[in-house]
């Protein structure tokens, strides 16, 4: 019982910020009808091919990489809770308007406009949780901020699949609520953590601000192993996006009309997992290093798509999940923490820009590459190309252990991983 406890008290004494967060993404996750179902709209709704979504995906991409640097740079400059407020009401309003046409290329280009000001929002999100929590609890903050982002999802996603026939209009505007009260309590509530105010324990060096006209690219030149990370972002993006991008067209493929509601149930088993376990992996890997999780983490998700070669029943996409989203959640565990602790706070709205820019070439790539496999050669050729991109990436992920242990030996040292737990 003394362990039970241990694994649920970990989340008290968190800074306040945390708490506020974790409540956000609890709102508009919980509202997260239509990003879960984006594939099954543009194949069922509008009627595209599994190339066309794959192209459009990719066309997507690419007009999302200037924004995000753009957004990079600007969270870097500018008060980074308004950047976010400002850009997260454009989107919304953006998002709102889906509703009110019918599904086709405007509802498209509408969508777009709407991720477009959400990305560019992005990175200022991503450095205010930074900013906004203390360098030795951000295992515990990503971890409960991944809680509530899937505690809600388990129950948008299972919405999301029965509002999806004949209600799609109302998903497109609780969707947008659910982002504006998120907005609304970042606007009042979170507060950013000055290193002033830190402790000389609580301090990370590799985190103290540096001139503001330093480029981003210089930053990553003299610290390696963040360049690597990026590269592991590139694969884990290409791998792990599929599942939002194959599974659905796979699953309606083999069971048909109910396909979507069958995919909306794996999916909320997906936040299920997550909920059960977030937890106790957190606990159970706390004095485990940022790269070794990546590395677990990453190989599962992507062996777990071996599973479900050659047509099998509906019950093995669900033991197919659960391996999923354990590497899923491993993952999260060690590549949150990772760049937050080895960017300068004065950087991270651009160094993340770059983060995010790998994650869209290799999430457009991916579905791209997928959507000629299918077409081409079935479903079992692109399940076995994801299995292989993990093993690169795992490649990868060993080479950077050792070069990170020696571009931040600090974080290495065995105080500086009992501090933070």
């Amino acid at each position: 019982m003394e362990k039970v406890s241990e694994i649920f008290s970990q989340y008290k004494g968190l800074s306040r910020s945390a708490y506020v967060i974790f409540v956000g993404r609890l709102v508009t996750n919980m509202g997260a009808f239509i990003w879960p179902l984006l594939t099954l709209i543009m194949s069922e709704k509008i009627g595209y091919n599994e190339q066309t979504i794959a192209l459009l995906f990719l066309a997507v991409g690419v007009i999302f990489l200037p924004a995000n640097i753009i957004g990079g740079k600007l969270a870097d400059k500018f008060s980074r809770k308004k950047i976010i407020v400002i850009f997260d009401l454009i989107s919304i309003a953006f998002f709102m308007a889906c509703a009110f046409v019918e599904p086709g290329n405007l509802m498209m280009g509408l969508f777009i406009m709407a991720g477009l000001f959400a990305n560019m929002e992005g990175p200022a999100y991503e450095a205010l949780v930074a900013d906004a929590t203390k360098p030795q609890e951000r295992e515990k903050v990503y971890s409960l901020m991944y809680l509530g982002h899937n505690l809600g999802f388990m129950f948008g996603a299972a919405i999301g699949g029965l509002l999806f026939t004949n209600y799609l209009s109302l998903a497109f505007v609780l969707d947008g609520i659910t982002t504006l009260s998120s907005t609304i309590l970042i606007i009042l509530f979170v507060q950013v953590i000055h290193t002033e105010d830190l402790k000389e324990e609580e301090r990370n060096d590799y985190e103290e601000k540096i001139a503001h006209d330093t480029y981003a690219s210089s930053i990553i030149r003299e610290r390696p192993s963040i360049l690597l990370m990026i590269v592991t972002f590139f694969f884990g993006a290409f791998i792990y996006d599929q599942w939002n991008f194959v599974l659905p067209l796979y699953m309606s493929d083999l069971f048909g009309k109910a396909g979507p509601s069958y995919f909306g149930f794996v999916a909320s088993f997906n936040a299920f997992i997550v909920i059960s376990c977030t937890p106790i992996m957190t606990y159970l890997l706390r004095k485990v290093h940022e790269l070794p999780k990546v590395l677990i983490g990453q190989t599962l998700f992507a062996l777990s798509y071996v599973l479900i070669m050659g047509r099998p029943p509906y019950y093995i996409f669900f033991v197919m999940m659960l391996i999923f989203t354990m590497g899923e959640l491993i993952n999260m565990l060690g590549s949150s923490p990772f760049m937050s602790r080895r960017v300068p706070a004065s950087h991270r709205g651009r160094v993340n820009s770059f983060r995010n820019i790998a994650y869209f070439v290799g999430s457009a790539l991916g579905r791209v590459l997928m959507g000629v496999l299918m077409k081409h050669f079935g479903y079992s050729y692109a399940f076995a190309t994801l299995a292989v991109a993990g093993i690169l990436s795992a490649i990868v992920i060993i080479f950077n252990y050792y070069l990170d242990k020696k571009t931040f030996p600090k974080l290495y040292e065995k105080n500086a991983l009992e501090k933070a737990v």
